[in-house]
């Protein structure tokens, strides 16, 4: 039975992390993937059902044990901290929604996102404390425009500076509108996070009938995070491929005309 308030610890049991952080972040998202791929149907769509009850799930959810025993102090560098948190932060929202028994969206589960967490490092953070307050440098965010962290707590020290905004293109909140996901790595970062911030450009932002510029609600939300590198308008520019899309934007002072409603649907379409 799901907690009605609180936060959902997903690994409170500790298990062996050999390797230091950025392995045990990896196995982490890669058991995730690799258990979605074995039960995933010749259509397309997750049979979340077998997936729960299987021994791979079991193993891939173990690895997240791994977390609790971690210094991250041992994560040296920007390009080591970000494929970290990215890594931590996509496998916490999936494991999430399987442990959870979400069968159709995250908002069946009242404030999914500052409830579900991993205790890591001696800390327990939640999807929210990692995407806001970690990989967005603690941004403010929400209907109150609160920081994550206050100015005393111990957390501000997992910070990173400045927020990069191609987190937003390799990050997933579990749903259809969300990008897709894979394994990050500190040595191939950067070529991974353009990679990423080019695919979903180029498939999220289209210009309709009337010649109007539309776009994924995602650069609406955080449009604030891609000032630090030109605004939304260049970030477009220097994505998308050339063609009318791109034309279009590079015609006009401001990038998008409108945002499409965001479908909070299951990223992976449940099979039953």
């Amino acid at each position: 039975m799901r907690p009605l308030l609180g936060r959902i610890v997903l690994n409170p049991v500790a298990a062996p992390a050999p390797g230091g952080p950025a392995v045990v972040a990896e196995g982490l998202q890669r058991g995730m993937l690799e258990a979605i791929g074995g039960f995933t149907r010749p259509d397309g769509r997750l049979d979340y059902a077998g997936l729960r009850a299987s021994p791979e799930w079991a193993e891939a959810a173990a690895r997240a044990g791994g977390l609790r025993s971690l210094r991250l102090g041992d994560l040296h560098g920007r390009p080591a901290q970000i494929a970290f948190w990215i890594n931590v932060y996509n496998a916490m929202v999936f494991h999430g929604i399987v442990a959870l028994g979400v069968r159709r969206t995250v908002r069946e589960v009242r404030a999914f996102f500052t409830r579900v967490a991993y205790r890591i490092g001696g800390f327990t953070l939640t999807a929210d404390d990692v995407e806001h307050g970690i990989l967005r440098g603690n941004a403010r965010h929400g209907f109150l425009r609160r920081r994550r962290f206050g100015d005393r707590d111990p957390r501000l020290a997992l910070v990173v500076h400045p927020v990069d905004p191609r987190i937003h293109f390799a990050i997933t909140c579990g749903a259809q509108s969300c990008p897709p996901v894979g394994v990050y790595r500190a040595a191939a970062l950067d070529q991974q996070l353009d990679l990423a911030a080019r695919n979903f450009l180029n498939q999220e932002v289209a210009v309709d009938a009337r010649g109007c510029v539309i776009c994924s609600r995602i650069l609406e939300w955080y449009a604030a995070d891609f000032e630090g590198v030109g605004g939304i308008g260049a970030v477009l520019l220097r994505y998308l491929d050339a063609g009318p899309v791109r034309d279009a934007v590079g015609a006009r002072a401001r990038a998008c005309d409108a945002f499409r409603p965001y479908d909070w649907s299951l990223q992976h379409e449940p099979a039953e």
